[in-house]
C-alpha cells in the first residue's frame, strides 16, 4: 500500500458480486494497522437530472477529488440491452410472419379437399353456420395448442438463461402463457380465414359436379 508492505492474518473470506454497482474490491482490516498510510475516502451519491454542473464545481473547488459518472456507464449498458431487445423482437416478428406464411400455404394446398368436404356435408344437411363454427373451432384449438407449446418453450429457455446465465432469481409470469395462447389462436384464425375464405361460399351442387 503506497509502496509499502505490511502483514496481517486473514480471518475470513467473502464472496464478491461483480454484477452489482457496489464496491467489491476493498479489504476490511483493523484501522490501527493503517494509521501510517495515506487515506482516501470513497462514497456515492445521487445527482438529479439537470444538475450535472455540480460535479464540475466540486472538482474545481477540490482538485484532489475524483468523480466517476456511473450514469454514463448505465446509459451505455442500457443502450446495448435495448439493441439486443430490438434484435430479439425483429427475430420474433420474422418468425411469426414465417409461421403465418407456412400456415397459409398449408391451408391453401388443402383448400380443394376442404371445399369438397364442405360441399358433401352441406349436401347431407349441414348448414353453412355449422361448418363455419367447426372450422373456427379447429383453427382456435390448433392455434391455442401451438401458442401453449411456444409459451412452454419460451418459459423454459427464459428460466434457464435467468438462473444459469444471469444468476438471477426465477420468476413466473402468467401473462406469458395467456399472451401465447391468445396470439397463437388469433394468428391461426387469421391465416385460416385468408386461405379458406371461399371454401364455404361455393354451392354444394357445383362442388359435387367437379368431384364426379
Amino acid at each position: 500500500m503506497a509502496g509499502r508492505t505490511f502483514e496481517a492474518p486473514i480471518t475470513n473470506l467473502r464472496k464478491l458480486n461483480w454484477d452489482s454497482m457496489q464496491v467489491n474490491f476493498f479489504v476490511i482490516v483493523n484501522p490501527r494497522l493503517l494509521e501510517p498510510f495515506p487515506t482516501t475516502f470513497i462514497s456515492s451519491f445521487h445527482l438529479p437530472a439537470g444538475k450535472e454542473g455540480v460535479t464540475d464545481e466540486l472538482v474545481a473547488r477540490m482538485p484532489n477529488l475524483t468523480v466517476v459518472d456511473v450514469s454514463a456507464l448505465i446509459r451505455q449498458v442500457k443502450g446495448v440491452i435495448d439493441q439486443v431487445v430490438q434484435a430479439v423482437q425483429f427475430i420474433f416478428l420474422f418468425t411469426l410472419a414465417a409461421g403465418i406464411t407456412v400456415l397459409y400455404a398449408a391451408l391453401t394446398a388443402s383448400a380443394d379437399e376442404r371445399t369438397r368436404e364442405a360441399g358433401i356435408l352441406r349436401a347431407l344437411g349441414a348448414s353453412s353456420i355449422q361448418l363455419k363454427r367447426a372450422q373456427w373451432a379447429e383453427f382456435i384449438l390448433t392455434g391455442a395448442l401451438a401458442g401453449l407449446f411456444a409459451s412452454a418453450i419460451a418459459f423454459g429457455v427464459g428460466q434457464a438463461v435467468t438462473i444459469f446465465v444471469l444468476k438471477l432469481p426465477a420468476s413466473f409470469n402468467p401473462w406469458l402463457w395467456i399472451a401465447g395462447v391468445l396470439a397463437g389462436a388469433l394468428c391461426t384464425v387469421a391465416g385460416g380465414w385468408l386461405a379458406l375464405a371461399g371454401a364455404l361460399k361455393r354451392p354444394p351442387v357445383a362442388t359435387l359436379r367437379e368431384a364426379t
